[in-house]
């Protein structure tokens, strides 16, 4: 039996890019507001930020539920750390 590999060179579609930006964005906004507001579950994290990282920021709601999911995490490391 014979394999055959090759190589691809794959650019990104636009819509990708522009929502990875629109993630960033909303991702350091959420940890700016957890610490700030020194928000501790994910309950009370879900009802400051769901809406707002829907509605300002354009995520889907699944993406929305990742991205504080995502802050909770490296805030958690953040306070470990210090």
């Amino acid at each position: 039996m014979l394999t055959i590999s090759i190589g691809m060179v794959v650019s990104p579609e636009p819509e990708a890019v522009e929502l990875f930006r629109r993630y960033n964005t909303a991702l350091n906004y959420a940890i700016n507001k957890i610490l700030r507001l020194d928000l501790r579950s994910i309950g009370r994290i879900h009802n400051a930020l769901y809406r707002e990282l829907m509605e300002w920021f354009g995520l889907p709601s699944r993406v929305a539920v990742d991205c504080y999911r995502d802050a909770l995490a490296k805030c958690q490391c953040l306070e470990k750390q210090s």
